[in-house]
């Protein structure tokens, strides 16, 4: 089972993405800011990483940057109605960026394609199989 951290400041929002992806059958973990994904990435070891672009304190740029050294395999996903991405996608930071509002279809088939570009990794089965 592929293990996804979804991050962003905004209850709601994680608490949507949370039903959408557990419902496809991810397991999945949460942090309303930067700083409390990179203490769940200590023990949460994550095959893909959703996080919001505006937070308060680190933004989503600035943590996929550190998700980047400390969790190199995990995809990272940006999620923004609003991004600057000045240097995200060309430094190789960001995985793939999808816009607010998202479409479930996509962003679960989004998800998907990255799990499957990467490959099986550690705690990763057969993610791309059926739903």
């Amino acid at each position: 089972m592929a293990r996804i951290l979804i991050v962003d400041d905004e209850v709601h929002v994680v608490g949507a993405l949370r039903r959408l992806l557990r419902r496809e059958g991810f397991s999945i973990e949460v942090a309303l800011n930067g700083q409390e994904a990179i203490e769940k990435l200590a023990t949460f070891e994550a095959d893909v990483v959703i996080s919001d672009f505006r937070m308060r304190g680190m933004n989503g740029l600035e943590l996929l940057g550190q998700v980047l050294r400390i969790a190199p395999r995990a995809a990272r996903v940006l999620i923004s109605g609003h991004a600057d991405l000045s240097g995200g996608s060309e430094s190789g930071v960001i995985s793939h960026f999808i816009s607010k509002p998202w479409d479930d279809d996509r962003l679960v088939a989004d998800v998907r394609a990255l799990l499957g570009a990467q490959g099986p990794g550690p705690g990763q089965g057969s993610a791309t199989s059926g739903t």
